[in-house]
C-alpha cells in the first residue's frame, strides 16, 4: 500500500497532518498505520477531538487520557495538576515511551487545547512522533474552546497556535474520493468545502431540491438537532404495525472504581443506543465497520429478531449481525488497562440521524434537511456523507435558498490561507 509506505517515512523524520475532504480514506489509512506499527510492538496513542471520532478510531478522548478535566488553558491545568499527581505521573510514563501519538478530527482542537497538549508532551520528555488526520474546512474549535482565545489573541485553531508552529507538521491530502465514483459530484464537494459558490453549483444543488425519488429509497434524513432525529425515528417505528422488541446493552463493569461521569460520557461516545427498539420492517443503519459484512453508514431492513442475532437485509441479501464488543480502557505504562465492556449490536433506527452523528459514514440514500443548521461547515459535512448525487435530496422550506447557501457555505479566511500558503504534499490515493 503505497499511501502507508509514504505516512511511514514522513514519520521517521518528522510529524504529520493527514488532510483532505470527506470520504478520501483518512480513517481507513489511519487504522492500516495503527494496524502496522503495532504488528512491529510500537506504541501508539490513539486520541479523537470527540467522543465519536475516539470510538471511530479505537482511542480515547484528548481531555481523557491527558487529564485535562474542564481546564481551558495552561495556567487552569498548572492549578489542576497539583491535585492529579499520580495520573500526571503515569502519563508521563506512557508518553515517554510512546513512537507515535495520532490525534483524530483535529479541526476541532483550538488553539489553547494545543498549548495544553504541548505542555504535556514536553514535560513528559515524548520524543516520538505525532500524527494530527483532519480537515480544517470541516467542523472548528468548539464554542466553549473559541470563548478562551484571550491568552492567545486571536488564535482560534490548532494551527495558529505556537505548538502547532513548533511541530512544524508536514501536510499530506488525499485527493481521491472513496465515497464516490461520481466524479462531477465529487469535484463540486470540493468547492464547497472550500468555501466556492457560484451559479453552477447554486443550480446544482438546486436541482437536489427536487431530487423527490430518494424518499422512495428509504432513505436516512440528516438533521442538525437530536430533537429532529429522534421525533422522526419514533414516529416511523410507531407506524409499523408489529411486536416492538428491546434490547439492553449488556455492560461489565472491570474497574469498580471507574468515574460515572466518565462512564455515561463514554456512552454518549458510542453513537449507538443502549436500549435498542426494534420492529421487523424497521430500517436500521450501520454504526461500524466489520470487513465483508457491512460498512459505517450502511443501511439495511430488521427481517428477523432472535435473542443473540438479529437477519438484516441490505442490497436484497440477508445478513446475520451479532453483537459488537466496545471497550472503554486506560492508556497503563504496559499498554491498556481494560475499564468497561459493553455488548449491543452496531446499527440504530436509519429514518433519521444528527449531522454530528453522521461523522465517517457513507450513506447511500440521504436527504440532507438542512433547515436547523447552526454551526458553519456543516453543510458540507452534511452532504459530503452522500456516496452520489443520484442518491441525495437537500430539504429546505424556505424561500430564501440562496441566500441561505451563502450562510451555510462559508469557510473561515483563515483556513483559506492556511492551505494556500503551505506546502503540500497531495496523494491521489
Amino acid at each position: 500500500m503505497k499511501e502507508l509506505k509514504i505516512v511511514k517515512e514522513i514519520l521517521k523524520n518528522d510529524h504529520l497532518f493527514l488532510t483532505g475532504g470527506g470520504g478520501v480514506g483518512k480513517s481507513y489509512l489511519t487504522a492500516k498505520l495503527i494496524e502496522d506499527y503495532r504488528a512491529e510492538e510500537k506504541r501508539v496513542v490513539i486520541l479523537g477531538s470527540t467522543g465519536i471520532s475516539a470510538v471511530n478510531i479505537g482511542g480515547q478522548t484528548i481531555h481523557s487520557f491527558f487529564a485535562f478535566g474542564i481546564c481551558q488553558n495552561t495556567e487552569e491545568l498548572l492549578r489542576h495538576d497539583r491535585y492529579n499527581k499520580q495520573r500526571i505521573k503515569e502519563i508521563n510514563g506512557i508518553l515517554l515511551n510512546a513512537d507515535l501519538i495520532i490525534i483524530d478530527e483535529i479541526s476541532m482542537v483550538s488553539a489553547a487545547l494545543m498549548e495544553m497538549i504541548r505542555y504535556r508532551l514536553e514535560n513528559a520528555k515524548f520524543k516520538g512522533s505525532i500524527m494530527f488526520v483532519g480537515d480544517f474546512f470541516q467542523l472548528p474549535p468548539i464554542e466553549k474552546n473559541i470563548g478562551n482565545v484571550s491568552l492567545f489573541g486571536d488564535e482560534v485553531y490548532a494551527f495558529e497556535s505556537s505548538a502547532w508552529k513548533n511541530y512544524n507538521p508536514k501536510i499530506l491530502e488525499l485527493t481521491c474520493s472513496k465515497r464516490t465514483g461520481d466524479t462531477d459530484f465529487f469535484a463540486i464537494l470540493n468547492k464547497i468545502r472550500k468555501g466556492e459558490l457560484n451559479s453552477q453549483i447554486i443550480g446544482f444543488l438546486e436541482n437536489l431540491r427536487q431530487n423527490s425519488g430518494v424518499f422512495e429509497q428509504n432513505p436516512t434524513i440528516l438533521f442538525g438537532t437530536n430533537y429532529e432525529a429522534d421525533r422522526t425515528n419514533r414516529a416511523k417505528l410507531e407506524e409499523i404495525n408489529e411486536k416492538l422488541y428491546v434490547i439492553n446493552a449488556d455492560e461489565t463493569i472491570h474497574e469498580k472504581t471507574i468515574n460515572v461521569n466518565k462512564l455515561q460520557s463514554w456512552h454518549k461516545s458510542l453513537n449507538i443506543p443502549l436500549k435498542l427498539e426494534l420492529k421487523i420492517g424497521a430500517n436500521v443503519i450501520f454504526c461500524a465497520n466489520k470487513w465483508g459484512k457491512y460498512f459505517n453508514g450502511e443501511q439495511g431492513i430488521i427481517r428477523d429478531i432472535g435473542e443473540s442475532f438479529l437477519i438484516v437485509e441490505k442490497n436484497d441479501r440477508l445478513i446475520k449481525v451479532e453483537p459488537h464488543e466496545y471497550v472503554l480502557y486506560e492508556n497503563v505504562l504496559d499498554g491498556s488497562k481494560t475499564l468497561a465492556t459493553l455488548r449491543q449490536f452496531s446499527l440504530k433506527l436509519s429514518y433519521a440521524i444528527t449531522i454530528h452523528k453522521s461523522q465517517g459514514m457513507s450513506i447511500k440514500n440521504l436527504v440532507c434537511d438542512i433547515n436547523n443548521i447552526f454551526e458553519r461547515s456543516q453543510f458540507y459535512v452534511a452532504i459530503s456523507r452522500a456516496m452520489s448525487a443520484k442518491g441525495l435530496c437537500i430539504r429546505y422550506s424556505r424561500s430564501d435558498f440562496e441566500a441561505y447557501l451563502k450562510k451555510c457555505v462559508y469557510v473561515d479566511e483563515k483556513v483559506k490561507d492556511f492551505y494556500k500558503n503551505r506546502e503540500i504534499l497531495t496523494l491521489k490515493n
